[in-house]
């Protein structure tokens, strides 16, 4: 009898990541011009290519990034993004079955006994606690006010060819931004995000995405949708005008009159 082999998938043990740092390394580029042209956080590249996807934001705004990176560097936007959902997938059932969830211990606190609280220890830690909040708060609105708001775009792609009439427009803002989607406001809920659907006309379409901070300094990205509509085929009598229409009535009668032959006595 003959042995019947079973087939397996064997899968690679390079991420998605790691596939996107290996082709960004082999064309020269480095993270700050992909950070540049992509509009998207240095961090955000660094643990994408490092597999740190705890540090990422969720996985619906990551697939956003990936689409662009991929696209970015010549592979298939679509393709990569799945790969990374099939990936996140697989990693989070890994995860649950080597780190099951155990109910934490207390810790024991330990206080030294030679350590001697004084009123003046106490009034030098206060001053140096309330002088760095200060100084933070400061620097923090300096900054923010020379800045301007951080955008992200995740869909649509730059460039894009849709064949249905409504688009879904998604992103991540910072937080206390404004969004606008040529000039009409859209939500953004408390952490920065936003979706709005967009209807499109035949044709082109240019999408002006807007984020304005609370500074009034504001940054915009632009999407060029080309939607694609396919028109049946309309007869040409209906183009026609009512007198038109009567006009080809009667030469249709005038021609049948001139075949009538009249036969005399």
């Amino acid at each position: 009898m003959l042995t019947r082999f079973k087939t397996k998938k064997i899968y690679s043990n390079i991420t998605v990541g790691e596939y996107l740092k290996k082709k960004r390394e082999e064309m020269g580029i480095s993270i700050k011009q992909i950070s540049e042209k992509l509009k998207i956080r240095i961090s955000y590249i660094e643990d994408l290519e490092e597999n740190n996807y705890n540090k990422l934001p969720p996985d619906v705004y990551v697939k956003g990034f990936v689409k662009s990176y991929s696209k970015y560097v010549g592979f298939d936007p679509e393709k990569m993004a799945r790969l990374y959902g099939t990936e996140r997938a697989i990693g989070n059932k890994i995860e649950n079955k080597k780190n099951p969830k155990k109910k934490k211990k207390k810790k024991d606190l330990f206080i030294s006994k030679y350590v001697i609280i004084t009123p003046k220890i106490l009034t030098v830690f206060f001053s140096l606690f309330f002088l760095l909040i200060i100084g933070y708060y400061l620097w923090y609105q300096i900054s923010s006010f020379n800045s301007v708001p951080y955008l992200f775009i995740s869909s649509p792609v730059e460039d894009m060819i849709s064949e249905t009439s409504e688009i879904e427009v998604a992103g991540q803002t910072e937080k206390e931004a404004v969004i606008k989607i040529n000039g009409e406001d859209v939500f953004v809920d408390s952490e920065g995000y936003f979706s709005e659907i967009i209807l499109l006309k035949p044709g082109n379409n240019i999408l002006n995405i807007e984020a304005v901070n609370r500074f009034n300094k504001s940054d915009t990205r632009i999407r060029n949708i080309i939607y694609k509509k396919t028109f049946e085929s309309v007869p040409t009598n209906i183009n026609k005008t009512e007198e038109e229409q009567k006009d080809i009535a009667i030469e249709e009668s005038l021609d049948s009159i001139e075949n009538i032959e009249f036969i005399g006595p």
